[in-house]
């Protein structure tokens, strides 16, 4: 039997996939782009100020999720449309 996180997340990346599938257009995946570099940023912003190791380490690969998170989306959206995401 599968855990319920389990089933969430599968669900969640069924929802994802449905919806760059879906966004012929490539706007709502732009605006997840930006979504995850606006978040990005602001983690980064947080770097700079005075953290503790733990919270810059932690800060840090937020900020590498959300990039991933970034070229990730990009790649599925480009995959299954077979184009580049248009600007």
């Amino acid at each position: 039997m599968t855990n319920p996180l389990e089933q969430t997340v599968f669900a969640d990346l069924a929802h994802i996939e449905k919806t760059l599938t879906d966004d012929l257009s490539g706007e709502r995946t732009r605006a997840m782009l930006g979504y995850f570099d606006d978040a990005a940023q602001t983690s980064e912003q947080h770097l700079q100020t005075a953290l503790p190791d733990t919270e810059r380490q932690l800060t840090s690969q937020l900020v590498e999720g959300f990039r991933a998170s970034q070229r990730i989306v990009r790649h599925v959206w480009e995959s299954i449309h077979s184009a580049s995401l248009p600007a």
